[in-house]
């Protein structure tokens, strides 16, 4: 049951196929794309995080995922093939409900960090997310306590946290629509 006090957001998970076909989105693999956020943030700073943030008033979630996604590195929402949304996440400390929208990209789409937000895009391929060698355990220190968390080790950064909860998540339906996406959780 969510938190009535927990803030909603919604991110955008953002999959560009990699050798599409000649329609440009059925393909054998997907780059996801992540963001690492800015140091100058208010809240998860230096946090890998898929493109969205906080809904603004009554708005729609997808729309919120979409107008933070082209705030913070500039998908055109009109680029978007949504495919739907999966199972919402809350954050640790329970303040964040994030609900995931899938969002299949052009091939040929050009990202533009905004800085103040963003400190790095980067791309993961859907195999190597799946990949056994690259999930761990790692301990964080957070609130005077240190907990042992699961992290995914692909890419340039880790992904840990509310991102990493939600990647398992798409992983999870991954496997159980195509079998040669290796469960790994």
């Amino acid at each position: 049951m969510q938190d009535p006090v927990a803030v909603c957001c919604a991110v955008l998970i953002p999959l560009v196929p990699v050798s599409p076909d000649a329609g440009g989105m059925v393909a054998a693999d997907y780059d996801v794309v992540y963001t690492l956020r800015s140091e100058h943030l208010p809240s998860h700073k230096g946090q890998v995080a898929f493109p969205g943030g906080k809904r603004d008033g009554d708005e729609a979630l997808l729309r919120t995922a979409l107008r933070e996604s082209e705030e913070e590195i500039g998908i055109v929402p009109t680029d978007v093939h949504v495919v739907g949304c999966i199972d919402d996440v809350t954050t640790m400390a329970g303040q964040f409900v994030i609900t995931p929208w899938i969002g299949l990209l052009p091939p040929e789409t050009v990202f533009r960090p905004n800085p103040s937000e963003v400190a790095d895009i980067f791309c993961v391929r859907l195999s190597e997310l799946a990949d056994p060698r690259h999930h761990a355990k790692t301990t964080r220190h957070w609130n005077g306590t240190d907990y042992e968390i699961s992290v995914i080790t692909a890419g340039r950064h880790e992904i840990w946290g509310a991102t990493h909860q939600i990647t398992t998540n798409l992983l999870a339906i991954l496997a159980e629509v195509d079998p040669g996406v290796r469960r790994t959780f």
